[in-house]
Formats: structure tokens, sequence, C-alpha cells
């Protein structure tokens, strides 16, 4: 079977940017039918170039197409980082079945979150990850076989966790995450959920493995738990200025409280690279804000760290927040905050505001109709103090599909009960108070305003 794709251009990750372009033709194709030359324009809405060039495991072991896909979370994945070695996960029957599925313009079910954003209007990962790694379109068609394996797999994008070491608890997070979240919940019995300890990746030949890629990988995607303080990820950094592969581009998803780690020196190690480092910070808010939703936060240190990583000349720093029922009411003070000390301005890469939807009782969607009004308020402010700032309409286009994505769902009747226990529960393990620090949102622990 000789398959082919038509090229894009390749941009940065991480750009929430509009690419309906790149596919021109709006003709059906037929469910199951193996898509070539000819009709690949028609599956758009279905095609990501990501299960060709890429395998991402979560800490816990499970294999994953992707960091959001549906594996990560709902099921047993498509194989198993603790058993199996990189071909195997690559070449494993689901993987198989979801590339065919793509080709074929099947919505598959691992993919639902991307498609959720873009029936809600919102750009994607699946977008994003189409533009950065075009080029490759043509070698991985060559390299599909009619069963949907791989000939040869080449990673040219990594992103594998292998460890939940992380120094946080943030409330948006779990233990598959946080080995913080993991130790808690050891500690204290969750009334609906029987905790078992995750199992540890002790499967070297894995490791083995990703290092025989690094010669192929553009770029490589450290987050966590908290990559910064990850043995792993200072294994593969040094392994790659071995190589002599200064070349491949970093991105890191960190909390930004450690720029050192036993005897190294983040910064040091990142001079060595000719690209710039891209640095999305996880900051959801500031101050007592910040440090409830993110628990583990010391707020001056966090700060401190972000300008000294934002003036050197290497890095390209930029700030990602996970919207939340936490935020939405007062992200404009965030905004306010940030342009206000110098650590956001018109010259800053654009901020990623990402709507999140797991857990559901935490995320916009589950807040009542009232609340979202004001949410919606809140970012037309922000929106508003953006433009009074000369920012452009790249930034502004982020608050734009924030107010579209809080009314794509209305949960907060099925999700009430769920959000009050676990808010609740918390707080009173981590001696912290919902209600002090959010009072804007305190009403909505009070069974009596329903």
């Amino acid at each position: 079977m000789k398959l082919h794709l038509i090229r894009s251009c390749h941009s940065c990750f991480g750009t929430q940017t509009d690419v309906s372009w790149f596919f021109t033709m709006s003709q059906q194709v037929v469910p199951g039918k193996i898509v070539h030359l000819k009709d690949i324009k028609n599956v758009s809405g279905t095609f990501c170039i990501l299960p060709w060039i890429h395998i991402h495991t979560i800490p816990a072991g499970k294999a994953a197409p992707c960091c959001i896909s549906n594996s990560c979370t709902t099921d047993d994945g498509v194989g198993s980082s603790l058993t199996s070695n990189l071909k195997e996960l690559v070449n494993s029957e689901k993987m198989k079945k979801l590339r065919l599925d793509m080709l074929a313009g099947v919505r598959n079910k691992e993919c639902k979150i991307c498609y959720q954003h873009e029936d809600a209007g919102i750009s994607s990962f699946r977008n994003a990850s189409i533009k950065d790694f075009g080029q490759y379109y043509e070698e991985v068609i060559e390299q599909t076989n009619d069963d949907g394996s791989l000939k040869e797999f080449r990673m040219r994008y990594f992103d594998m966790r292998v460890s939940n070491i992380c120094n946080f608890k943030c409330r948006t997070c779990d233990q598959n995450y946080s080995s913080q979240w993991e130790q808690e919940n050891k500690r204290h019995k969750h009334p609906t959920i029987h905790f078992s300890p995750l199992p540890k990746n002790k499967n070297k030949q894995l490791i083995y493995d990703v290092i025989e890629q690094i010669d192929y990988m553009d770029a490589a995607y450290f987050a966590g738990g908290e990559p910064l303080i990850t043995e792993e990820h200072y294994i593969l950094l040094e392994e790659m200025i071995r190589r002599n592969r200064t070349d491949i581009k970093l991105r890191y998803n960190t909390n930004l409280s450690n720029l050192k780690y036993k005897d190294k020196d983040i910064l040091n190690l990142w001079k060595n690279f000719k690209n710039k480092i891209d640095i999305y910070a996880s900051i959801d808010h500031f101050g007592k804000r910040a440090e409830y939703i993110r628990h583990g936060t010391e707020w001056n240190v966090i700060e401190s760290n972000f300008k000294l990583v934002q003036n050197q000349k290497f890095i390209h720093l930029q700030i990602n927040t996970v919207l939340s029922l936490f935020n939405l009411l007062t992200i404009d003070e965030f905004y306010k905050y940030l342009i206000t000390n110098r650590l956001y301005s018109c010259n800053s890469r654009v901020f990623m505001l990402y709507p999140m939807s797991s857990p559901e009782y935490l995320s916009t969607h589950a807040l009542p109709k009232e609340y979202k009004y004001k949410g919606k308020q809140s970012l037309e402010r922000t929106k508003q103090l953006l433009i009074d700032n000369n920012f452009k309409n790249a930034h502004i286009d982020q608050i734009n599909s924030a107010i579209n994505w809080i009314d794509a769902s209305s949960i907060w009747e099925e999700q009430k009960a769920e959000f009050r226990r676990e808010t609740i529960r918390v707080d009173k393990i981590r001696n912290e108070n919902f209600s002090k620090v959010f009072p804007e949102l305190a009403n909505l622990l009070e069974e009596n305003n329903d």
C-alpha cells in the first residue's frame, strides 16, 4: 500500500492556529476504507501525524497515542511501558487500528478531547501537531503497512513520562502525575476510590530504546511529574549533548520551583543547545490563589525563578494556565498582576489559556449558569485589558476561545456533589479553606443555595 499526504509548513508547537486551509476538499470518505493519495485531503477532521512519529507513556506505565488521548485516563492504554519495548508499543493492536481509522475518516475514541475542542471552535493539539511535523507526512505514510503497523518507527517527537516525581499536588492533577498526591492518598483513605500504589517503571530496555531514538528527534517535550527534579530527564539531556544532538528543540512544562537538581544546574545544561529552550510555566494564578490551586507553590519563589528565566537570552518563556472553576471569575485579576509586574507584556509569547476538561467537577463547565456569566465578564475585562496594553490578536484569540468553551457544556447538577465532597475532603487534609481563598465562589459549597 502506498499512501501520500500533501505537505504543510512547519511551525512552533503550542500555537493555536486554524489549519483548515491545509486540506482543501470536503468529500466524504467511506468509514473503514483505506485512503489513498487522491482521497487523503478528505480526512482533515480525523488525521493526526502523532501516531506515526510518537508514543506517549504515563508514569503508571500505560502507553497512549499522545498525552491527552483517551488511553491516558479511561482504559488500559495501547500497551504497557512496564513490560513492552518501544517497537511493541508502537505496533500494538490499538495503535494499528487508530492509524487505520484516521486514514479512513473515522473518529477514534482515543482522540475525543481534540474533537471536543474542535467542535467548540477551539484549535486542538491535533491541529498543532499537523503543522509542527508536516515535513514527515510522505515519510510516515511510506512506512505504513496495510494492517496499520509501521515498518520502521522514527521518534520525531519525544514525550514519555516514566516517573510521577513531583513536589506539588495541584488540585487539577492526581497521583498518576504527582508523587505528592500519591503519598497523600496513601495516608488518607479516599471515600470512593480504593488506593493502590502506582507501579514503578523499572523497564530499563525502554530507556535504552528511547536513547537510540535520539538521532531521529526533532523535539523533546519534558513534563511530569515535575521534569526538573526527574532523574531520567537529565540522563536523556546529557546523552543528547554527548551525541552532539544539541539541535533538538527542547520544550518543558514545569512549575519552575527548582532550577537545580543534585549537582545539575539546568540553566548551564540548556546553554549547550542551539535552539532556544521553550519553557511553558504552569502558573494558574498569583499569591494565595496560586498556592491553593497548585499546593506546594511558594509564590515568591516561583515569581523570582520566573524573572530569572525570563532574562535568559537562550530561553523562550511562556505562561501556560489551566482555566478551571478556580480561576475563571478572577482571571482578569491574574492578567492584571502579570502585566503590572512585568511578567507578561505585548512582546511576550502568546499566553496559553488551556480550558481543562478533567476532572469534570473542576472544569468551567461545572459552574452554575450565573457563575459562568460572571466568568465571561471576567474574560471580557481581560480582553479589554489586553487591547488597552497593545496586545496583538493572537493573544486576544485565547480569550475568545475560552469564552466559547464555557458554554460548550453544562454539568453543574451532575457534578456539584463530587465538587463539594472533594473540595471539603482535600481542604481538611491540607488544612486549607476554599471559601477564604475564593470568596467569589464560596456559595458553591452551600447546598441551600442550589
